[in-house]
């Protein structure tokens, strides 16, 4: 761990309690994840921005479907899988778990998608309001998907007994 402060000053303090809370995985994810959801909202607010001016949201069996959050929902998986398994889980990067991560994408997508639907059509609120809330309540629910997903699987072995005559 890189010190930037003295120990002794306030910064020094901060700087070490963050490291101690930076050591736990859940607060890991919380932060990794924090990072992902940044990402991904500041690129699906850009989007819709961008996409205001053209007709661009399509309802299928009479609820709008929003193409920039499910646009970029999809560019954000391999950046979450990513910095979830370096830095949230510290394991060992492989295609084969980031082909098993989209499975991890579903519940936080049915989520998030329930959540815009219940917060932007039901409630009206603002769109990026709606973005934001959206993002953050299926936090906890993601996290323990996704510790099981990233991680690999780790198979018990039966230990033999050798009884010594």
């Amino acid at each position: 761990m890189n010190k930037l402060f003295k120990e002794e000053s306030f910064l020094g303090k901060i700087e070490k309690l963050f490291w101690k809370l930076y050591s736990k995985e859940p607060l890991r994810f919380i932060f990794w994840g924090g990072i992902n959801t940044l990402i991904t909202l500041v690129n699906t607010m850009v989007l819709n921005f961008l996409l205001q001016s053209i007709e661009w949201q399509t309802k299928i069996l009479g609820r709008a479907i929003d193409i920039p959050f499910i646009i970029c929902f999809i560019i954000g998986i391999p950046i979450a899988y990513t910095t979830h398994t370096l830095f949230t889980f510290h394991v060992k990067w492989s295609w084969a778990r980031l082909a098993r991560y989209p499975l991890s994408s579903i519940p936080n997508f049915i989520l998030q998608s329930g959540f815009i639907y219940l917060f932007g059509e039901l409630l009206q609120l603002d769109i990026y309001l709606t973005y934001v809330i959206s993002a953050l309540l299926p936090l906890p629910i993601m996290f323990v998907i996704n510790k099981f997903l990233v991680n690999p699987i780790k198979l018990k072995k039966k230990k033999e007994v050798v009884e010594s005559e």
